[in-house]
């Protein structure tokens, strides 16, 4: 391979494989529509013959779009034989024949409906039941969008087969480690659906039997052992002058956790910490100088129960790393053998079987066959590739004739959560025929353009890995641009601010991290009034229009923060729109709703109705219902009103009755009352309509509606993106967004608050993920191995070059400042 050099959109030489790196605003997708046209031109390719791949169906249509506007506008500049456009000016000057190039491009133009622009998975479903044969896919499974419900199944069984059966000890050890069946779920997640992942170690289930058995003959005898002789430990202790003063005053503390701890029976695991206090390691610790710790058979008895629990809480461990072990196997297998005989497959089982079908026998009779219908590719976003992805193109594409580009910024590579892999575009990136760059940045300002080089560009390593460069940009040669201005003057497109906690705490001490995020909201919201407020006195512009609301936008790193800055501003009486992938069933009025259901469902059940009528949807207030209650004629008309509904959806369905309750009670005009109404509308019309497609498609009755809103809010499912929040109206509002949402837009201005979040992992709740050195950077979960402390260390290294990829994105989305 050779270096990386500058892409030359009209002359770089459309062969072999070939990888663009494009940074964020330097038209990526311009590039694309581009290269079509020359492989329909050049290359004398068919719309249906050159494929194109992208990550996402709104992204498939947006370069739907822009690929057919650019086949217009190219046959508009054949027929012409002239345009303003550069570019379709050169296309024409070097056309040998341009009859026959108005003919290629009418013709595309007319079968465009042909053209093959997929998602990733559009493309492996198309070759999977086009070569059903080769692919021994059967022509009648069902594609299901989300596998929970079966993975849930198969979590709960294990859970069943090997819990049920373990000893008080164990479940007791488990119970206090908060091993769960939901932990366990959220665990595999999508994990099980990557054949590359290797977990270690590989870890057998011990038999803890006779380790149990030793500590429960040692609590026996500690308890025997205190029965008759505590009070004279206690008067020891008690008298013993050499003992602190911070031990002595405890005394009767320890002894009263001793009881407790004695008379939970030795088949409960307690910490030792009840018992501690009384080890002779502990007594030795807690005398002052120059005195002997005192001394009684019961300490020594002590000492001996705390290393028989720390032995079999180390066998404990062990144990659930193998347990953990074995589920993966085990969920992996059953869940294929599962959808199997139900004949379903999920979206990443499309690619498991095509680059299983690849890799098999046949598979090169089929990779020539994907060649002969497709000669060139287009792969998009390939930073968000992983190696079955890789896999796939790399076997189809890499032999014979074949062009392929991929096209992709690994700065951008922010998707680990979703299973893209960096490393996997690293690997790709070093295999390559060629490796280009885009340097044309036409979405920033030349002065913030200078910034983002000046501070990426001083670092050797600046996204960690030396393998991730940084190639500065320059401004577009023809870039037009709305340039902000305060005071009739451009200030400094980008700024960086420092919270001094020297003034706010004492020296060498750090701030709060709730205090330091409290000052960044009302900083944050304190400097976009301040804007406004400029912008109102004709002093702020955007070119030579005033700026608004919506040029703004706040980033964050989690739904928790754009709250708290919808707060702040909303405090200061400015409209803000969040942006959101969070779930529907995740907010207050989901709850509300089950509640109201609920009382819906049941009308006779008064405890329902009361906690119904208590929600803000309803809106009786405590008082007022405490009244209610002593009324028996209001009461009754509110039991009859809930019957009437209950009574409706069963003859009419659920939609009709729930329409009816909202107009009846005023439940929309009294939330856009409150603070966030408008928020807290949309989410319970969409809920609605949400409750209303499922009461129709899984044919629910009134308790099964009710009990699928329950599972949706207590699981924490319900990602599928028709369950993620809508947005209320965003019309002249500041744009609170995710930094992951916000990959693709662009404002004028731009906050980054809190990319200066952590990369440590809490060690007693987050996983030990890493690609393994040792391994060909394959990607590992460590559950618990020998090494796992280097391992934490490489995880926590990963996390860092994400965090600065983060970083990347979200600065890259600004226009004029960020």
């Amino acid at each position: 391979m050779d270096g990386i050099k500058e892409f030359d959109l009209l002359n770089s030489p459309l062969e072999g494989t070939n990888l663009i790196e494009a940074s964020a605003g330097t038209g990526k997708t311009y590039t694309i529509a581009n290269l079509f046209l020359r492989l329909l031109l050049e290359k004398s390719l068919t719309i249906d013959q050159i494929l194109v791949v992208t990550f996402t169906e709104a992204a498939t249509g947006e370069l739907k779009e822009r690929i057919r506007t650019r086949i217009k506008q190219a046959l508009e500049t054949f027929s012409l034989g002239k345009s303003e456009d550069y570019f379709l000016n050169e296309l024409v000057e070097r056309q040998k024949s341009p009859a026959l190039s108005l003919q290629t491009l009418r013709e595309a133009l007319r079968s465009f409906d042909q053209a093959a622009i997929f998602t990733i998975h559009g493309f492996c479903l198309r070759i999977l039941q086009e070569n059903a044969f080769e692919s021994s896919v059967l022509f009648d499974t069902e594609l299901i969008t989300e596998q929970e419900n079966i993975k849930r199944e198969v979590v709960e069984d294990f859970w069943r087969n090997h819990l049920y059966r373990a000893s008080p000890l164990f479940i007791h050890y488990t119970i206090n480690h908060k091993l769960t069946p939901e932990k366990l779920i959220n665990m595999l997640g999508n994990r099980i659906d990557r054949p590359y992942y290797k977990i270690i170690p590989k870890a057998e289930i011990p038999d803890s039997s006779s380790l149990e058995k030793e500590y429960q003959a040692c609590f026996e005898e500690v308890n025997k052992a205190w029965n008759k002789a505590g009070a004279e430990v206690e008067n020891i202790l008690r008298s013993h002058e050499g003992l602190k003063k911070d031990y002595t005053k405890n005394i009767t503390t320890w002894i009263q956790n001793m009881d407790q701890f004695l008379s939970s029976g030795s088949n409960k695991l307690s910490s030792y910490e009840a018992y501690n206090k009384f080890t002779s390691s502990e007594l030795k610790r807690s005398v002052k100088k120059n005195y002997s710790p005192p001394e009684h058979p019961f300490f020594k008895l002590c000492d001996n129960l705390k290393e028989k629990q720390q032995a079999l809480e180390k066998a404990f461990g062990q144990q659930v790393v193998g347990l953990k072990y074995k589920l993966f196997n085990y969920a992996k297998e059953e869940l294929e053998r599962r959808k199997e005989a139900n004949n379903v497959q999920s979206f990443d089982d499309l690619l498991i079987k095509l680059r299983r079908a690849l890799s098999g026998e046949g598979g090169e009779e089929l990779a020539k066959a994907i060649r002969s219908k497709f000669k060139a590719a287009l792969i998009d976003e390939f930073q968000d590739t992983d190696p079955i992805q890789y896999d796939i193109f790399k076997k189809v594409f890499s032999k014979g004739k074949s062009i392929l580009f991929l096209i992709g910024d690994p700065k951008q590579a922010i998707y680990g959560f979703r299973g893209a892999d960096v490393f996997a575009y690293l690997d790709a990136a070093s295999q390559v025929n060629h490796r280009y760059t885009l340097k044309e940045n036409w979405r920033s300002e030349p002065d913030l353009i200078t910034a983002i080089n000046t501070i990426f560009g001083n670092k050797d390593h600046p996204f960690v890995y030396k393998e991730i460069k940084f190639q500065p940009a320059r401004p577009a040669e023809k870039q037009e641009l709305e340039v902000l201005k305060l005071d009739e003057s451009s200030r400094q497109p980008f700024q960086l601010w420092f919270l001094n906690a020297v003034k706010l705490t004492e020296p060498g001490k750090s701030i709060p991290k709730n205090q330091a995020q409290e000052m960044i909201f009302n900083a944050v919201a304190g400097e976009i009034v301040r804007l406004l407020n400029l912008s109102r006195k004709n002093r702020a512009f955007l070119g030579k229009r005033p700026l608004k609301e919506r040029d703004i936008a706040v980033l964050v790193r989690k739904n928790a923060e754009a709250r708290m800055i919808q707060k702040a501003l909303s405090a200061l009486n400015v409209h803000s729109v969040l942006y959101s992938t969070e779930s529907l069933f995740e907010t207050y009025e989901a709850l509300e709703m089950e509640r109201i259901i609920a009382a819906i469902v049941e009308p006779n059940n008064e405890v329902f109705i009361r906690a119904a009528l208590s929600t803000e949807m309803i809106g009786v207030k405590g008082e007022e219902l405490e009244n209610l209650l002593k009324d028996d004629t209001g009461w009754d008309k509110w039991l009859i009103k809930f019957k009437e509904y209950h009574n409706l959806w069963n003859e009419r369905g659920f939609i009709v009755m729930f329409r009816r309750l909202l107009a009846e009670l005023t439940v929309l005009t009294r939330l856009m009352s409150l603070p966030g109404g408008e928020r807290r509308a949309t989410n319970v019309l969409h809920l609605t309509e949400v409750l209303h497609q499922v009461s129709i498609d899984k044919k629910l009755a009134m308790t099964s509606l009710l009990n699928w809103l329950s599972e949706q809010r207590a699981s924490g499912r319900g990602r599928k993106e028709e369950y993620q929040l809508r947005l209320e109206s965003d019309e002249n509002a500041v744009n609170l967004v995710t930094i992951h949402k916000s990959k693709g837009l662009e404002y004028p201005v731009v906050f980054c608050p809190f990319t200066w979040g952590g990369s440590k992992l809490a060690k007693s709740t987050e996983l030990v993920e890493f690609h393994s050195k040792e391994n060909n950077r394959q990607l590992t979960l460590d559950l618990g191995s020998e090494e796992e402390e280097r391992h934490r260390m490489l995880a926590e290294k990963e996390q860092l070059a994400e965090n600065l990829r983060l970083f990347c994105v979200a600065r890259s989305r600004a226009e004029d400042r960020c």
